[in-house]
């Protein structure tokens, strides 16, 4: 049994010359001049604006949680906590360092010399009178460590990802949508056309 070898260059070109409406077919109608021009924006659009867009949302994020992780790390303190009482001998185990870690009554200084308490995260087992380093904001309440260069590289890095793919489905959606009415024209041309010529050939057959 022979094996079809590669295709040709020329053969190819061929290929992508009639799949993009380009091949000077004589039978092609403006239904189907309308399609090659869908497909051909539909293709552009994917391969520059895309990419564009996505690009400057890129951007826009990483100004927008930039500021947002300036403000956080002016807000944002951190001072020695001091637990009042032995933490749980068992937590929860850290998905990063396999440590188990609970949370455990303490008291700290907030920012303005005021005397805080409340419920830190510890090591398990933190016997009473040990120390650990929390973060708070202005009024001394506990809040999350503020976002470094990572969190906010991550966070551009999804925005991006989705702005991308947000914008190719728009674009898929679009084209189909644009298929479908396409189609819809030639089918109702062809259903005129066999309304027209259809007696016509039965007649001859007759």
């Amino acid at each position: 049994m022979r094996m079809a070898g590669p295709l040709a260059p020329e053969t190819r070109r061929a290929r992508w010359a009639r799949w993009l409406g380009l091949d000077r077919n004589p039978l092609r109608r403006t239904v189907d001049r309308v399609e090659t021009a869908v497909r051909l924006m539909t293709v552009v659009l994917l391969v520059t604006a895309v990419p564009a867009v996505a690009l400057l949302a890129g951007r826009t994020a990483d100004h927008y949680f930039l500021r947002q992780a300036h403000a956080q790390q002016a807000s944002s303190r951190q001072v020695t906590a001091t637990l009042t009482q032995n933490a749980p001998a068992s937590g929860a185990a850290d998905p990063y360092t396999s440590v188990q870690t609970t949370w455990a009554p303490a008291r700290w200084t907030a920012p303005g010399g005021r005397a805080r308490s409340g419920q830190v995260l510890v090591v398990a087992g933190a016997s009473a009178g040990s120390t650990v380093r929390v973060w708070v904001n202005a009024a001394g309440a506990i809040t999350d460590p503020p976002a470094d260069r990572k969190d906010v590289l991550a966070e551009v890095a999804v925005t991006v990802m989705v702005t991308g793919i947000a914008g190719i489905l728009v674009l898929l959606g679009a084209e189909a949508l644009a298929y479908r009415s396409l189609n819809r024209r030639r089918f109702a041309a062809w259903d005129a056309e066999w309304r027209a010529t259809g007696p016509l050939w039965t007649d001859h057959r007759i």
